[in-house]
């Protein structure tokens, strides 16, 4: 018997998706969420990350209309559940997704407002402290230039494996002859790490060849006074850097304090490290966290096998060994720019003897 289209169950189906794929907002109360613009405010990097995502969201809505257009122009007894159910799952996997993507923005926005008053309340400090106008000037541009800088590619499960082959491969002796070659600088670090995160201010003791207690004290003094950081953070800033670590822009400063910083891009990190100047960089930690960070230093590059190489102190394992990393794993760990550091003219950190010239 031959069934009126409007009593079809197939027509009812073909009626909803048409409504929900082409007229949403009729349909549902909550319409399909917009994306959000990248604003052109945000650091380069960020944008790009951010406007790649966005392309690839507006690719997934216009085949997911193309497609529900399709079916809807299909005649009532073409139409299957099976579509009409895929192409529902199709429509709330893109809604999750822009809700995602906005959320994302949103907080690149607050981040990045939160950062250009840190920047700010940085710069007034070191006015305070009545540094020269050029160390002003290459303090600022130093803390706009730090920029993150991971591969977002890189999952937290390779950043694990690079480090246990990087930790594992220990003092190969073909490595620390040809390190021995390289350029750079060889010197004893300032000790191993006890506490949880003051990696940071062991890796600029390690960069500037100083005491471990000398750059914490001055450490201690600039986050005391900084009017960046919370009320509770400033009153007691020993227990702030052992708990959450140096900002990225306190560790521009603190290298600023004790003699030249420059951000340093990675292009630039073997002919910067020919020049002497040690490069710290901020890395997921061997555990994986992507939303963590670890502060280690490269101190000399050599060429393994046809490739860039380098030499890196970890204060995690201690002030005498060295680690050696390729250019690839040091890609896969890294999170940010570099901070290169050299001393101000006419003074040079103590080259203590090591025992070699790694």
């Amino acid at each position: 018997m031959k069934r009126t289209a409007f009593i079809t169950p197939v027509f009812w189906v073909a009626f909803w998706v048409l409504t929900m794929c082409i007229q949403p907002i009729r349909a549902f109360a909550e319409p399909l969420p917009a994306l959000r613009a990248v604003p052109s405010s945000l650091p380069e990097a960020q944008q790009t990350k951010l406007t790649a995502e966005r392309k690839l969201y507006e690719d997934e809505l216009k085949s997911f209309l193309a497609d529900a257009e399709a079916f809807n122009a299909k005649p009532a007894e073409a139409q299957t559940d099976t579509e009409f159910a895929a192409l529902g799952e199709r429509r709330t996997q893109y809604k999750n997704h822009a809700q995602a993507f906005n959320k994302e923005v949103d907080d690149a926005i607050r981040d990045n407002a939160l950062r250009a008053r840190t920047i700010n309340e940085i710069n007034a400090q070191a006015r305070k402290l009545g540094w020269s106008a050029e160390k002003l000037a290459r303090l600022d541009k130093a803390l706009n230039k730090l920029d993150f800088d991971r591969d977002t590619n890189v999952t937290s499960i390779r950043i694990s494996h690079t480090w246990q082959d990087i930790i594992t491969r220990g003092q190969d002796s073909e490595l620390v002859q040809e390190a021995s070659q390289g350029g750079g600088l060889g010197f004893p670090g300032s000790g191993t790490q006890t506490v949880n995160n003051d990696c940071a201010v062991f890796a600029l003791a390690n960069a500037a060849g100083l005491p471990y207690g000398v750059v914490a004290a001055r450490a201690t003094e600039l986050i005391k006074q900084g009017g960046w950081r919370e009320k509770d953070d400033r009153a007691n800033p020993q227990a702030t850097i052992e708990k959450w670590g140096l900002t990225g822009g306190e560790v521009v400063m603190l290298a600023e304090s004790f003699g030249q910083a420059e951000v340093i891009k990675k292009a630039d990190f073997a002919k910067t490290l020919t020049e002497g100047r040690p490069i710290m960089i901020n890395v997921v930690p061997p555990g994986g966290g992507l939303r963590d960070g670890h502060e280690v230093v490269l101190t000399k590059t050599f060429q393994h096998g046809g490739e860039t190489w380098f030499v890196m102190m970890d204060s995690n394992q201690g002030s005498q060994r060295r680690l050696f990393l390729s250019s690839q794993e040091l890609n896969t760990i890294r999170k940010e720019h570099g901070v290169a550091y050299r001393p101000e003219p006419g003074m040079t950190p103590k080259l203590l003897r090591d025992g070699g010239s790694q």
